[in-house]
């Protein structure tokens, strides 16, 4: 099987020429063509402008009209879409199904795109208006022309990228990932079915090019970024930290890892639910996704088998996709390699899960791919040399009270996000991402300042600088 992925620049469709093309071959039996960036498509990418006045009212209403369209299960789109990851991606359909739920869930979630403003920036009229803020007046005006070097592992997270980048009214150029081309072209497309020439539509630019190959063309894209958003693995962020200019902003998603707390639950099947849940998302394959376990309690044998049955239904309701050859060799290695060890190794029908329990700081290779090591630790202290700066994204706990005796010393430690088990997927409006606001990197603050005349709290008389030094009465004023 074979698919052509057009480029888009300005919200327009480039032409198809057949002899530039490149394949990227995402499984044995399908592949995917593409557009080969050259010297004229990227100075039109370059020389693109788009004059951008929206209200966040107009954002956002076009945004809801789009999610209304992803929310049919008879748009076209959306059933592209699904069937894409499902053939190419190897997704499950359910997990597919998902994907496409979640684009409209974001996109219709308007209270929630307004509160994202809001939260992030102050207010949500700030990036509209001048708003009074101490003895100013303050805007927010977008950086200008933002650059999104996509990872294929957590489609949503592009989405997240995009959408950021037009509630702050920036151009978005999407470099899409050679796992994952199908997302950001199917997001912007379907802006062009709403409507073509609206600004937003014409905002929008996707593209794809290698970081192995010849990269003159990329730079002098990437040379005209006012801010660059980098996600994925160590290699893509030092790619994206080498070839941004050095007047661009840099917001950097780059690979973390996540854990799980249960704290000696009374209600070992909700606990176990919540793990299954955070383990089976994505496959493991996102950052917040929890790789270890950390039980403190009496009770953990009977855990464990709880956690076997909920990761057994978790492989009906919401199966794993598809595995390559590396990867299923990957879990089994990893499964006699724990039994060599002597550590208790338990696993699903055909590799659906694995669950290996080892003291604390015996842990082997991690291969993903539903597979998770449990420790059991006498209290949250043993678990805190496993919490590491700039490594822990998310920590998940069950109960969710028990969070509030250890978020401080887990903060301490590093962890970016402190959940309740089993939410490790849902960020909440008003959390940090990866220790940031990011709409805050997004936009320039300007400040129209107070004259002389007006008198504040400190100062109630005008500021005449000059006849201050001329009569030498600066001390004065000093409150």
């Amino acid at each position: 099987m074979k698919k052509y992925i057009p480029m888009i620049i300005g919200g327009v469709i480039q032409e198809e020429k057949l002899e530039n093309n490149r394949e990227l071959t995402l499984s044995s039996d399908n592949k995917v063509s593409l557009p080969i960036l050259d010297k004229v498509l990227a100075e039109k990418v370059v020389a693109h402008t788009i004059d951008n006045k929206l209200t966040l009212n107009k954002i956002v209403n076009f945004l809801y009209t789009v999610g209304q369209r992803w929310k049919s299960e008879e748009y076209a789109r959306r059933r592209t879409y699904i069937r894409d990851l499902q053939n190419f991606l190897g997704y499950s359909s359910e997990m597919a199904k998902l994907e496409a739920n979640w684009i409209a869930m974001l996109l219709c979630s308007k209270s929630a795109l307004y509160d994202i403003v809001s939260n992030d920036l102050s207010s949500q009229h700030i990036i509209d208006e001048w708003l009074p803020q101490g003895d100013c007046y303050v805007k927010a005006l977008p950086k200008g022309r933002s650059v999104h070097l996509l990872a294929g592992n957590v489609p949503l997270s592009g989405i997240t990228s995009i959408l950021r980048a037009i509630l702050t009214k920036n151009e978005c150029v999407i470099k899409t990932s050679s796992t994952d081309p199908f997302t950001a072209t199917a997001l912007v497309s379907s802006f062009i079915d709403v409507d073509s020439e609206h600004t937003i539509t014409r905002s929008m630019s996707v593209m794809y090019w290698s970081h192995n190959e010849e990269i003159s063309l990329p730079l002098k894209i990437m040379n005209s970024a006012d801010v660059v958003i980098a996600w994925g693995g160590d290699d893509a962020i030092k790619w994206a930290i080498k070839h941004t200019p050095p007047h661009a902003n840099i917001l950097k998603f780059g690979p973390k890892k996540s854990l799980t707390v249960i704290d000696n639950p009374k209600d070992l099947t909700a606990a176990a639910i919540g793990v299954a849940h955070d383990i089976c998302f994505y496959d493991q394959q996102a950052c917040f996704s929890t790789q270890s376990v950390y039980y403190i309690g009496e009770q953990l044998a009977s855990f464990i088998h709880e956690l076997e049955k909920q990761l057994t239904i978790y492989s009906k309701i919401l199966p794993k996709g598809t595995q390559t050859f590396d990867e299923k060799a990957a879990f089994s290695l990893t499964d006699k390699e724990c039994l060599f060890s002597g550590f208790q190794v338990n696993k699903g029908e055909n590799q659906s899960w694995l669950i290996i329990n080892s003291s604390l700081n015996n842990v082997g290779n991690q291969p993903l791919s539903r597979s998770v090591y449990i420790h059991q630790a006498s209290d949250i202290k043993e678990v805190l040399p496993f919490v590491n700066k700039g490594a822990t994204q998310t920590v998940s706990i069950f109960p969710w009270k028990s969070s509030f005796k250890y978020r401080d010393q887990l903060a301490e430690h590093g962890a970016e996000r402190i959940v309740e088990s089993g939410m490790n997927n849902i960020f909440r409006v008003g959390g940090s991402h990866d220790g940031m606001r990011p709409l805050q990197h997004l936009v320039n603050y300007i400040s129209q300042e107070r004259p002389s005349s007006y008198t504040t709290k400190d100062v109630a008389v005008e500021i005449e600088q000059t006849r201050y030094l001329e009569e030498d009465k600066f001390l004065v004023f000093v409150p």
